[in-house]
């Protein structure tokens, strides 16, 4: 599958007082290249949340936020210290069973004693779980992100190679008109010079011309090069690497079609060949 490296998403889980929110963001890069921004009670989990990234991205630089955000009814997730209720009650009844005149303690003397109220704690392991349940979400939305740029970049590059495979044909019947044309100058360079040359010699200098024009190596390398991006395009391995080296061997091939061609034509075609190469070269370096 063709599937872009760009992408962004963000998903969230909550749990308790808190809510655990990922997001992560790839661009292009050779190579997968992990980037971590995390609490620091998480830092232990860290090399499990690289597992998970890696077991589903393959290329790309990755940058990844994790973060821990208090709700904002996390009040209802409060509950009384009963360690220091039970203090209370005691220091209480010390005070009654010395001074039997003094108050007793009212419900808002008790919930304004330091620490009477705790937030209800969360375990490092739950928020941790739900750190990787986010994460997990957060890449699945990014993959579906990507996988539509792909399927998009997809038919970019088949439509540019539709036009290399039309620009390999044009180029094709040009080749004899090459000869045909060296020829004709060459007999009339002869007669301007009015001097006389055998016609063997000027058949062996037509097939050194030849030679040197010949570009039918170029242009089955060429169309075998678009047969196998075809053939990468639709297969279901990593595709980005397989596609960068092909489009060397395609501007290579080019470049040496252009070095040929001694006509107009053929150095137009050889010309329009690179630009469209270099076309598919920019798109392929957004496919992972």
């Amino acid at each position: 599958m063709t599937t872009s490296m760009t992408g962004f998403a963000s998903a969230s889980c909550p749990i308790n007082s808190v809510t655990i929110v990922a997001d992560i963001k790839c661009v292009n890069h050779r190579y997968l290249d992990l980037h971590f921004k995390i609490p620091e009670e998480l830092r232990q989990y860290e090399i499990q949340f690289r597992r998970t990234i890696a077991d589903h991205l393959k290329r790309g630089k990755v940058e990844c936020k994790i973060s821990i955000n208090q709700n904002h009814d996390s009040a209802k997730q409060t509950i009384l210290s009963s360690q220091v209720m039970r203090n209370l009650q005691e220091l209480e009844q010390s005070v009654t069973a010395q001074y039997p005149e003094a108050h007793k303690l009212s419900v808002n003397d008790i919930l304004r004693w330091p620490g009477a109220i705790q937030e209800n704690p969360v375990e490092l392991k739950a928020i941790a779980d739900a750190a990787k349940h986010a994460l997990t979400s957060a890449i699945h939305d990014l993959n579906i992100s990507r996988n539509e740029e792909g399927r998009q970049l997809k038919q970019i590059i088949q439509a540019k190679t539709s036009l290399i495979k039309k620009l390999i044909q044009d180029v094709k019947p040009l080749v004899p008109a090459i000869i045909s044309s060296y020829e004709a100058k060459l007999k009339d360079r002869i007669e301007q010079l009015d001097i006389e040359v055998s016609q063997d010699r000027i058949a062996q200098e037509l097939v050194v011309h030849s030679n040197k024009v010949d570009i039918e190596e170029e242009i089955q390398r060429l169309e075998v090069h678009v047969s196998s991006l075809l053939e990468i395009l639709d297969s279901d391995e990593a595709q980005g690497k397989k596609l960068d080296f092909l489009m060397q061997e395609l501007n290579r091939e080019a470049n040496t079609l252009g070095s040929k061609s001694s006509n107009i034509g053929a150095t137009n075609i050889a010309l329009e060949l690179k630009v469209t190469i270099e076309q598919i070269r920019e798109q392929v370096q957004n496919i992972e």
